[in-house]
């Protein structure tokens, strides 16, 4: 069975990123991203990025008897354990984190058992979102 993800960017986070670039070394907002993981081409998980206090939603979009994660990684560094959400259908898990300023955070959405990302590794890391500078 082979899962599929999109990850959607708006239009304005692709500018900024175009805009960051050209500017480096100044101020700059933050972005929000989100991705999706797929069993059987139906969206099953939905995780997003809320830069303004550093949260991660988890969301378990599907009745599959899986949990849904988010694998994360701020500015290439190895990849931290997982946050999942084993809830079920419809519930949302939020997890606070707190990254430095102006840190590029990836993350991937996952499908789980028990648990464990069973799909995760052969996933591609998407940059996601980039925090403000002071």
């Amino acid at each position: 069975m082979k899962h599929k993800r999109k990850l959607v960017v708006g239009l304005g986070a692709v500018a900024m990123s175009f805009g960051m670039v050209a500017t480096a070394g100044t101020a700059s907002a933050g972005t929000n991203n989100t991705d999706y993981v797929y069993s059987n081409g139906t969206a099953a998980g939905k995780v997003w990025f809320d830069n303004d206090g550093d949260w991660f939603y988890v969301q378990d979009l599907k009745s599959d008897s899986h949990g849904v994660a988010v694998q994360y990684r701020v500015d290439n560094s190895y990849a931290h354990p997982l946050l999942v959400n084993n809830g079920g259908k419809g519930t949302v898990k939020a997890f606070n984190k707190d990254f430095p300023e102006g840190a590029t955070v990836w993350f991937r959405a996952c499908l789980t058992e028990d648990s464990v990302a069973w799909d995760c590794d052969d996933m591609a890391w998407s940059v996601s979102a980039v925090k403000a500078r002071a």
